[in-house]
């Protein structure tokens, strides 16, 4: 009986050691690697390209910006995913496919992948790869050139594309009140300048002469809207509209910065209610906003005097 026992815990033993010899080999199989680069400064450049289109990306003065088909800001929060989801994505090394058929069973061609090319700061490619998706929960890639399929637990096709909408800074423009001089503003009611003393703004008209009082609302609105200018719609190249749709300005703005430069704003009536924004910086483009940027910059006289909290310092519009 006890013989009997010893053999069985052998055999026990035997199977036990098998099981931890295969996890270990297969654990030393499926080492974790960063699908690009495990270090983000060795990153200096990135292409993103479709079958239909591309975007191109430059790491300029501790920022990234768009190089192509614009240069532009990138939109900050959307741009540190990309790289948190894809650039320093690690992956299990061991494939799930392999072979030409597998390319193209999971999309992984030409005609379907989408390809991200990172460069590093000489312009030299670290690595191209190819991704395909299959509207499963995760995105499948292989590296260009090779023929094994691995999985990557982000979905990227859908979410970071080349489309350029998705990747620009909405902002236009950011003037802050420190950069301002003078806001010359002519309009179909009235036409009126607005001059920065320090912290104080000075208001005028053809009748009107006054310091805005501190905190005033309406000059608030008015200098937020100028830090943020811009929109998510732009149009240009093959969107942008012929200069005759376009109808005359129903608001001009023209800023006299403290470097001595200027920059001139127009808004245009535009469909569904909104406006079309014209900046002097980007001479062909256009942004589309709301009725309500516009309005900041239209209002009348009494409501540049309101005190806060005091409904009686405002006067009563003629």
């Amino acid at each position: 009986m006890k013989k009997n026992k010893l053999v069985l815990l052998a055999v026990f033993l035997l199977m036990l050691a098998s099981v931890v010899i295969l996890v270990l080999t297969r654990r030393d199989r499926e080492s974790n690697r960063a699908i690009f680069s495990a270090d983000s400064t060795v990153v200096a450049a990135i292409e993103i390209a479709s079958p239909d289109t591309s975007i191109s990306f430059a790491l300029e003065n501790g920022r990234w910006r768009i190089t192509k088909p614009v240069a532009w800001d990138v939109e900050e929060g959307h741009f540190q995913l990309f790289m948190r989801d894809v650039i320093l994505k690690q992956y299990s090394t061991e494939p799930i496919a392999s072979g030409k058929e597998a390319l193209k069973q999971y999309r992984l061609t030409k005609d379907n992948a989408l390809r991200i090319k990172a460069f590093d700061a000489r312009n030299k490619l670290l690595r191209e790869v190819w991704f395909g998706d299959l509207g499963n929960p995760f995105d499948y890639f292989c590296f260009a050139g090779g023929t094994n399929v691995f999985q990557i637990r982000s979905k990227v096709n859908s979410f970071y594309g080349p489309k350029l909408e998705s990747w620009r800074s909405p902002y236009a423009l950011s003037l802050f009140p420190d950069q301002l001089l003078t806001i010359n503003v002519k309009h179909q009611k009235n036409s009126y300048e607005l001059t920065r003393n320090g912290d104080i703004w000075h208001y005028s008209d053809k009748i009107e002469d006054f310091d805005i009082p501190p905190g005033n609302l309406v000059m608030g609105k008015l200098l937020n809207a100028l830090s943020h200018l811009g929109s998510h719609t732009m149009l240009s190249g093959e969107t942008l509209p012929p200069a005759s749709s376009v109808p005359a300005p129903e608001c001009e703005v023209d800023l006299m910065l403290n470097d001595n430069s200027r920059v001139k704003l127009s808004f245009h009536a535009w469909e569904n209610k909104n406006y079309l924004l014209k900046i002097d910086r980007y001479p062909d483009s256009y942004f589309v906003v709301l009725f309500d940027t516009v309005f900041r910059f239209t209002r009348h006289a009494a409501l540049f005097r309101a005190v806060v909290g005091d409904p009686s310092s405002i006067e009563p519009q003629n």
